[in-house]
């Protein structure tokens, strides 16, 4: 299922670049309001795919703003720890009389995050912080099914997606000491890793072998001039306390993904590739074909 959350504002407001771990934050809260055993178990363990990997088992989008923003520089964008503005933001003006929203979207296959999530934004109340800070809920809606009109063209589903300010992030593992390798589309084994990865959700999902019955999952990525790049710093927070920043660089590349159903649904509601739970991954339908 998919939520759409706007938020609004009644003064001007500056939002941090790197927001994506504010978003975050905002959600769990929403899940601790509601019950706080669950929020607990979702951050610090959540759902475990043979012991080495762990899925939150949901995804969010960037934010889309409704109205015009202006960029502002931070002298602080070398300082990778300052978490709370680390690099400037998206500034706009407010005011009572003249309102500015913005929203982003949520996913999630799980039936107990949707409902602990939307009974705790509505439990909370309407002011909610953001970072710094805070807005009021605006609205909140359920999205329509994107596969309820997806085609079957010869045995095969196809659909046409394109990132919505979520970027798809893949690192390549590589051994300790050595630095990451962000992988993009046309690199090696990028398609394979995309398949997999759905593969393991899938299998964590639903606790059982994923059968492809023959039909294999392909990736049609729309060559672009360059290379449409997003990246951010989250920042994750240890149970001692501790903050790790993370670096996050992938592709908002538009594509085409054909095969599977189930498939295509894990990455609709659980997104593409790693780090979903950091906002990574999230996609849109643009068109069916």
């Amino acid at each position: 299922m998919r939520i759409k959350i706007t938020l609004s504002a009644d003064r001007s407001a500056i939002i941090d670049f790197n927001y994506q771990h504010q978003i975050q934050a905002l959600i769990y809260g929403f899940l601790f309001t509601s019950n706080p055993d669950y929020s607990r178990w979702l951050h610090e363990q959540g759902f475990v795919y043979k012991k080495d990997k762990r899925f939150k088992f949901f995804v969010f989008s960037g934010i889309l703003f409704h109205g015009p923003i202006k960029i502002i520089r931070s002298d602080n964008a070398n300082h990778a720890n300052n978490f709370n503005n680390s690099n400037g933001g998206f500034s706009f003006k407010a005011s009572p009389s003249n309102h500015f929203t913005f929203s982003f979207q949520i996913a999630s296959p799980v039936d107990l995050f949707i409902q602990h999530l939307v009974d705790g934004i509505f439990t909370e109340g309407q002011a909610v912080r953001l970072g710094r800070q805070t807005f009021n809920v605006y609205q909140v809606e359920t999205l329509p099914d994107t596969l309820n009109h997806l085609n079957d063209l010869n045995g095969l589903n196809s659909l046409n997606l394109c990132p919505l300010e979520s970027p798809i992030f893949i690192k390549k593992p590589m051994p300790q000491g050595q630095q990451d390798v962000f992988l993009y589309p046309g690199d090696e084994g990028y398609e394979e890793f995309l398949r997999q990865n759905l593969i393991h959700k899938y299998e964590t999902l639903y606790g059982k072998p994923f059968s492809s019955d023959g039909e294999h999952l392909k990736f049609a990525f729309y060559p672009i001039a360059g290379k449409p790049i997003k990246q951010f710093t989250v920042f994750s927070t240890g149970l001692d306390g501790s903050v790790r920043p993370i670096n996050i660089k992938g592709t908002l590349q538009p594509f085409i993904v054909t095969g599977h159903k189930a498939l295509i649904r894990i990455g609709l509601e659980c997104g593409f590739g790693q780090n979903n739970s950091m906002g990574c991954g999230y996609v849109e339908a643009v068109q069916t074909t």
